[in-house]
């Protein structure tokens, strides 16, 4: 699941693969110089949590206690490690000196347990024809899009750049979104806006809007399906 995730981001970033994977900025943390917090299974996925000076080898002058934890899935009879969440506790000074004294309250709570969901792993992308980035801005919207077979994280009140797992082809790309209302302040307005872009690596034009569609009433549809056209035309912006 993980290795297949990492290797369509690659890919889709227009980078070889599998050398990409080395060209990190970052190394794994030395955990056996960390205090073990936890160890939890919820069904086929796991956790370990880890406390102290998490050296993620980017040298800094001085590296302050903070959290990792490492997450592990069960597949085909065998636990492998998925990802890691790393916890920046420079916000809450009183969650550090909690750890620092004895103390993981915060692990109770639901956000810090395994889920216990496994994946499915997803298919392999094409090799994109274009690089390209999904733009949701959605305010007033819970907005979930697929494209081409792959799908994203909803999008609720916010707005995300998203890239395209395969890129973009020439031609006809299929696009669906999956779209329900939220509460919004009293007086502000609903927003919907989906944009598709190209990454082109031109420095006179880095990025061009091929795709754009917009909703505003309290009534969207529940489900739409869209075409996200990649001609001379609309490589010429929309």
């Amino acid at each position: 699941h993980r290795q297949i995730i990492t290797r369509n981001l690659i890919v889709s970033r227009g980078l070889p693969y599998p050398d990409s994977i080395f060209d990190i900025p970052i190394q794994p943390p030395e955990i056996t110089r960390l205090r073990r917090l936890e160890v939890q299974q919820n069904g086929g996925t796991a956790h370990i949590v880890y406390f102290g000076k998490v050296d993620l080898g980017l040298d800094a002058e001085s590296i302050p206690d903070n959290v990792i934890i490492l997450k592990f899935i069960l597949e085909k009879g065998a636990w492998k490690f998925d990802t890691n969440r790393f916890m920046n506790l420079e916000g809450v000074p009183e969650v550090r000196s909690a750890l620092q004294n004895g103390k993981a309250e915060f692990l109770t709570e639901p956000e810090f347990e395994p889920d216990g969901i496994v994946p499915v792993a997803p298919a392999q992308c094409r090799v994109p024809d274009y690089i390209s980035l999904l733009q949701i801005q959605s305010y007033g919207y819970e907005t979930r899009a697929w494209l081409d077979g792959f799908d994203y994280p909803p999008v609720a009140d916010d707005a995300e750049q998203q890239l395209i797992i395969g890129g973009l082809v020439r031609g006809k790309n299929k696009l669906k979104l999956r779209i329900k209302t939220t509460e919004v302040p009293k007086g502000e307005e609903r927003m919907l806006e989906v944009n598709a872009v190209l990454v082109t690596g031109d420095k006179a034009r880095p990025r061009v809007r091929v795709f754009t569609w917009e909703h505003k009433s309290a009534t969207p549809p529940a489900e739409i399906e869209l075409e996200v056209l990649v001609s001379p035309a609309t490589m010429r912006g929309v």
